[in-house]
């Protein structure tokens, strides 16, 4: 039996509970050695799986949420052995009376590639396919493009197989990964011949979902064809000598859950917490009252307003950004200096840089505001996932937007220097992209009168063509509206710089003007990433004066800025050592 069959049969479909915090509580074991009881302990696994079919449960998850062979340190060879008997053992215990889901979680690891992830899905969809399974459940997701992959390709090799995604959903509508509801019900929609249904399930319990998740579950209904499912937690966990437990009792869960009934959702379950015994009372309450979908809620996603920076980049207007690094100090007063000489120059944004190269500066965000304020100019922070979590990355983005900010660069970060990790840990929580991905979200959400115009770097180097652009495709997907590139130094970065804007993105091309032949041979030669041309260098001398060798830059900048104008909508100048002067310059010989 499949689940289209049974959605046929029954009003509501009751689904299992929380099969790894049950397993804990039987067999006393960590919950981390769930999934390899399937062939460590069998027994207890079909106990657990033929509880829930006497709670009433008819749809089961297979005991294989974290079976992957990162999360289990194991071959494939014997990942294989794990999935096959989580799903003989289910299948086994649900005969006819109960559909099983192949259970697979979110494989993610910022030390993966995504070569290795979808290489991972494919083999986890393989065994799957090779023991017969029908239905498939790709749950407590943080997005939906985190398994899109894995889905077109189940999709490629059983295109009948039934798919059922379940996000997970904090208690402020957000995603674990920061992606608002909004979004995430863009990405469903736009991805909605490829699946059976949808849902939400753990993050909060069902009180919690309730009030939350509501408007989610009308747009689905009303925009789609796609059934819906809800499986809360069991309230929220504290911790009792040692393990976490869920104190949530079986009556009030299944009185909290059985509500989503009445509001169409077609699949009710539980995840964290839930045992039979919840189960067993959210189905009699489903026996005794028959529910009739009597309830609506009328839900239109908001439409996002344009922010002023993005407006200038729309109407094509050639845009003149410049860039400052803050002090290592808490005196702002010569940066402020700066910034006003470089707006009456010309400049139509100053960014500032987030700690470059790993060593601590005046936070970008606070630096950004004040310099705004003081200064009278728009101010383009640069953000990176080096130094804080989601969570403050999130705070951040919120004082920004308080603050009037409305552009960010949101950049990976450098590494910490090899010396400096005794004492200093890098977070990379999340990468750019992903970043990207959040203030997109809040853009939809949170900010959606007044969004944030969202930058991303850009290596327009020969050599690197092919990365960049392919990481360009997926910056722009997750709302990336303009880059700031690395210094071009010569004609050979025109042909990614015209490909890149043909994808839809404003390149603002970055030019650093050289100011000594000291600075010269240290750029090309200690700066990663930098490509400076023999024949630039050449053109200074150590034995020439300061004035002199500035001059020299400065007309190497402007030469350059002529060249490269025609690839460019607009000029991104890293001011060195924090010179305006130098900047103002070559702006009056440019304009």
């Amino acid at each position: 039996m499949n689940l289209k069959t049974l959605l046929t049969r029954q009003s509501v479909i009751v689904a299992d509970g929380a099969t790894g915090t049950y397993f804990s509580a039987l067999s006393g074991q960590n919950v981390r050695f769930c999934e390899k009881a399937n062939l460590s302990d069998p027994e207890t696994i079909r106990k657990i799986y033929s509880n829930y079919l006497q709670a009433g449960a008819s749809l089961l998850r297979t005991n294989t949420f974290s079976a992957n062979s990162f999360s289990l340190g194991v071959s494939h060879d014997e990942l294989a052995l794990i999935l096959r008997s989580g799903y003989e053992l289910a299948c086994s215990c649900a005969g006819e009376k109960a559909v099983v889901c192949a259970d697979v979680s979110a494989v993610y690891d910022t030390s993966l590639s995504q070569d290795m992830i979808e290489e991972e899905y494919r083999f986890l969809i393989d065994t799957f396919l090779s023991c017969g399974a029908e239905t498939f459940l790709f749950e407590t997701l943080p997005d939906l493009n985190t398994v899109l992959p894995a889905i077109d390709y189940l999709l490629s090799q059983r295109p009948t197989a039934e798919v059922i995604t379940s996000f997970t959903v904090l208690p402020d509508r957000h995603t674990r990964s920061g992606l608002s509801l909004d979004s995430l019900l863009t990405q469903i929609e736009e991805n909605k011949e490829k699946l059976l249904m949808t849902g939400l399930n753990c993050g909060c319990g069902a009180t919690q979902l309730f009030k939350s998740s509501l408007p989610f579950f009308s747009y689905i209904q009303e925009n789609t064809d796609l059934y819906t499912m809800i499986l809360p937690n069991a309230g929220y966990p504290t911790v009792e000598n040692g393990r976490t437990v869920f104190t949530s009792s079986p009556e009030y869960f299944a009185q909290q859950t059985a509500q989503f009934a009445a509001y169409g959702i077609r699949v009710l379950g539980g995840c964290c917490g839930t045992e039979p015994a919840h189960i067993r009372c959210l189905s009699g309450i489903l026996r005794q009252s028959p529910p009739l979908r009597q309830k609506t809620i009328t839900y239109q996603k908001p439409v996002s307003a344009k922010a002023d920076f993005a407006t200038q980049l729309t109407e094509n207007k050639f845009l003149i950004a410049a860039e400052l690094d803050p002090p290592n100090t808490s005196d702002l007063s010569k940066l402020i200096a700066a910034a006003k000489e470089l707006k009456e120059a010309g400049t139509d944004i100053i960014t500032i840089s987030d700690s470059p190269l790993g060593h601590a500066r005046m936070d970008s965000i606070l630096c950004s505001a004040k310099i705004r304020r003081e200064a009278g100019i728009e101010t383009l922070p640069h953000l990176c996932c080096r130094d804080k979590n989601l969570n403050a990355l999130r705070s951040s983005l919120l004082g920004a937007h308080s603050e009037g900010i409305r552009a960010v660069l949101a950049v990976t970060g450098d590494h910490i220097a090899e010396t400096d990790r005794t004492i200093v840990k890098p977070v990379f929580n999340v990468d750019s992209t992903r970043l990207m991905q959040l203030i997109n979200s809040l853009n939809e959400d949170i900010f959606r009168d007044s969004p944030i115009a969202i930058g991303g770097a850009f290596d327009p180097a020969p050599k690197k063509r092919s990365y960049s652009l392919s990481r360009l495709d997926k910056k722009c997907h997750n709302g990336l509206r303009f880059v700031l590139t690395q210094p071009v130094f010569s004609q050979d970065a025109i042909p990614s710089l015209d490909e890149a804007r043909q994808k839809g993105a404003k390149v603002l091309v970055g030019l650093m003007p050289i100011v000594s032949y000291r600075n010269a041979c240290f750029m090309k030669n200690e700066v990663p990433g930098m490509t400076i041309p023999d024949e630039l260098v050449a053109r200074f001398d150590p034995d020439m004066t300061k004035e002199e060798a500035v001059a020299v830059g400065i007309s190497i900048t402007c030469e350059l800025a002529s060249l490269l104008r025609p690839h460019a909508d607009g000029f991104y100048f890293i001011t060195p050592f924090n010179r305006a002067s130098v900047i103002s310059t070559i702006l009056h010989k440019i304009r």
